[in-house]
């Protein structure tokens, strides 16, 4: 039993990972539909900006974050200004085309800039006052303050997050613009700003996972790869535009993939996801937490 609570807590740190990188993804689909292979390098580079922060520009933690999110702010725009801007007008395959060259763009960027080596943020958590002084035993369970910050930290985004989207005139402009563009408009929503501040919010999400997730993995130019994959998995999994859903699908996924690492296979930890996509798609493929809608 005490294996299995360690087990569940390995899983809530990662899927807390796949939340933030998911809920961005599934944002930008869902309000702008954009369906954005290049989410991955979002990731990779919040990992790359977070280590530049704290060992080459040997900042404070809480600076270090928020060069994290000017740098996500920039890519975010940059992204839009390439995915979304020039092919609103086109058919959807021309972002997809799109999203896949920016990828590739990226990582070759982050090779050259970067390094091939594998980079792992060295994060002092004596210097963060708030999180030294929390506990890493919870009766079995031993969580580093390092891994601790992740779902804490993806507890307050998401929470954040929900507060802007219910209460805010630039959470209801994105909530308008997800259910009819054209209304929207009509109704003086600015799409143009509502399409920048989208993507820079799903850059930001996943640039603060990729920092955060730094400094437990090893960041290089490809690791964005695997991450899209699995933020595609969550989205799927959770129903294509449902933020809640892509949160507890993100959870459901990274628990599942502990479990089965730790009870099968380390193996079958990336197959079991993918599975789980198959079946959804075959029997419930507007997701488990998605409404059907009949074609018309």
């Amino acid at each position: 039993m005490d294996l299995f609570l360690q087990y569940l807590a390995n899983g809530v740190v990662i899927g807390s990972t796949y939340v933030l990188v998911a809920v961005g993804l599934t944002l930008i689909f869902g309000i702008l539909g954009v369906v954005n292979f290049a989410h991955g390098e979002f990731y990779m580079i919040g990992g790359y900006a977070g280590i530049v922060a704290i060992t080459v520009l040997k900042l404070p933690v809480l600076p270090a974050i928020a060069f994290v999110l000017l740098v996500a702010a920039v890519v975010g725009i940059a992204a839009e200004a390439i995915l979304h801007k020039p092919m609103k007008n086109h058919d959807a395959t021309s972002s997809i085309i799109s999203s896949f060259g920016l990828a590739v763009a990226l990582q070759n960027a982050a090779l050259v800039v970067m390094g091939p080596q594998p980079q792992r943020l060295n994060l002092d958590v004596s210097k963060i006052p708030v999180l030294s002084s929390l506990p890493t035993d919870f009766g079995p369970v031993f969580l580093p303050q390092q891994r601790l910050l992740i779902p804490l930290a993806t507890v307050l985004l998401i929470a954040v997050l929900y507060v802007v989207l219910r209460y805010t005139w630039t959470g209801r402009g994105l909530r308008a613009m997800a259910q009819h563009a054209t209304v929207a408009r009509l109704c003086g929503v600015r799409v143009e700003r509502v399409a920048i501040v989208t993507f820079i919010t799903g850059a930001a999400l996943a640039g603060t996972a990729g920092m955060l997730m730094s400094s437990v993995f090893f960041v290089y130019p490809i690791v964005g790869n695997m991450i899209a994959l699995k933020a595609f998995t969550v989205v799927i999994l959770g129903g294509m535009g449902n933020v809640a859903g892509a949160a507890v699908a993100g959870l459901l996924l990274g628990i599942t993939e502990s479990l089965t690492s730790a009870y099968i296979s380390n193996a079958m930890r990336d197959i079991v996801g993918f599975v789980f996509v198959i079946l959804v798609l075959l029997f419930r493929p507007q997701g488990l937490f998605g409404k059907a809608v009949e074609r018309s």
